[in-house]
């Protein structure tokens, strides 16, 4: 007996045309007072986000809610421009050169993001949000690398409650604490 694996993809990334601005569905959110990062499709099908000082967020609605379910959202990233003056856990140096963020039901958020001197794994919230490190500082080399995650576990292990479905999925990049440069790249988002 053979095993069928499936993959949905989150994005549309993969179809879009590649240029400048998002693809057609994708939504900008704005961080009040900031120029938001300038947006691109590369022709690998992957989400270029630059900043300059500038913050914001990109998301797509899933066509139907994520329900709680065995398993895990994968996508790859890179990006070549750590930012060694960011701290996470500080207000007024939470940048990050790239977050891939999930949206769900609730309201709540969890952004995957790009750290500093974090550990990886370091996990925390504020309100409705809550933050993952995936990649520190000294991993921004430019490489691309694979990230593969149970967002329901996540959510429980983050906010400590049951989750809920994921409406939402998105790209993000802020460096207006700081005034920093930074260029990222986000491929396709999978469910697995």
């Amino acid at each position: 007996m053979g095993w069928l694996f499936a993959v949905q993809a989150l994005t549309n990334l993969t179809f879009a045309h590649p240029g400048p601005g998002l693809p057609g569905g994708w939504q900008l959110a704005r961080v009040r007072r900031v120029d938001p990062p300038a947006f691109a499709l590369t022709s690998r099908h992957a989400l270029r986000v630059e900043t300059r000082g500038d913050a914001g967020f990109a998301s797509q609605r899933l066509r139907a809610p994520l329900r709680p379910a065995r398993g895990r959202v994968t996508w790859r990233w890179r990006t070549a421009t750590p930012l060694p003056r960011a701290s996470l856990r500080s207000r007024g140096r939470d940048d990050s050169p790239v977050r891939v963020f999930l949206v769900f039901d609730d309201g709540r958020t969890l952004y995957y993001t790009w750290g500093n001197a974090e550990p990886v794994g370091d996990m925390f919230h504020s309100a409705s949000r809550g933050v993952l490190v995936c990649r520190r500082a000294e991993d921004a080399n430019g490489s691309w690398y694979l990230e593969s995650r149970d967002p329901f576990e996540d959510y429980r292990r983050v906010f400590n409650r049951a989750p809920h479905p994921i409406v939402a999925v998105g790209v993000g990049a802020d460096t207006d604490q700081l005034h920093d440069h930074s260029v990222a790249e986000v491929g396709e988002l999978t469910w697995e």
